[in-house]
């Protein structure tokens, strides 16, 4: 929702300048619409209109980055559980409790980062946090009777801290990378160009077109650029695919 309301203000506040502009065109008194008022005008507009090209580059090369960030930290999360799950298969029955505990940790975590996708419900389960913990416990409870079982869980519990490690990095990346400030200073810019159109505009269904439909991009590069800053929220999120499948390999094997 907050994501929709972002692009909202920014459709309004852009388009609202146009009109503005068109409106402000009509009370200009003849000596302010010469040609050369409009070049020093244009002269002006243009290099705001760079700076803003600049600034929206970099706000959604930024956000592209954490999506991107985000989808690999899952991925390699995703990895770890299905290692994991592998070693423990490879040890025998005896780490049948400590596969169960990574199960629910893997259902726990889909529902708490995916509350709407179908199929793994977390029920009364403990936090992943929690059942993290357990899991850590249970892998050093394990005793090996053998030279392989003895490596099986070493690398198991390797891949379990790995795996909280991970966790914990995402959860310091969930934080906002794109500031707000940026995105009102960019929206301040983009209501300043917009009055500069409308001034000298002819005043007609056209150009009124052309300014809704100018807005309407701006707001859909904005939405964009929130959209990728909330990888778990909004249109683009991260698939819950790996994990899944992770979940799937615990419940196969």
């Amino acid at each position: 929702m907050r994501i929709l309301l972002y692009a909202l203000i920014a459709f309004a506040v852009v388009f609202a300048g146009g009109v503005l502009g068109l409106l402000v065109g009509r009370l200009l008194p003849e000596k302010y619409q010469s040609d050369d008022t409009q070049r020093i005008v244009q002269t002006a507009t243009g290099m705001i209109s760079l700076i803003t090209a600049l600034v929206l580059g970099l706000l959604v090369a930024t956000a592209k980055g954490k999506f991107d960030t985000t989808n690999q930290t899952t991925e390699a999360l995703a990895a770890k559980l299905m290692l994991i799950n592998r070693q423990l298969v490879k040890f025998g029955p005896e780490a049948n409790d400590a596969r169960e505990l990574l199960r629910k940790y893997t259902i726990a975590r889909i529902a708490a980062t995916w509350p709407d996708e179908a199929g793994a419900k977390p029920g009364d389960s403990p936090p992943p946090w929690k059942l993290l913990e357990s899991l850590q416990q249970s892998l050093s409870g394990l005793t090996p009777k053998t030279e392989a079982q003895r490596s099986e869980t070493a690398v198991a519990s390797e891949a379990a801290v790995d795996l909280e490690k991970t966790t914990w990095l995402e959860t310091a990346q969930a934080a906002s990378h794109v500031q707000q400030p940026f995105v009102v200073i960019l929206i301040a810019w983009l209501f300043v160009l917009f009055v500069s159109f409308g001034l000298f505009a002819p005043r007609n269904v056209l150009v009124v077109v052309a300014l809704f439909v100018g807005a309407l991009a701006i707001a859909g590069a904005v939405l964009l650029i929130v959209d990728m800053d909330l990888p778990y929220e909004g249109m683009l999120v991260v698939s819950p695919e790996p994990m899944q499948q992770a979940l799937a390999q615990m419940s196969g094997s």
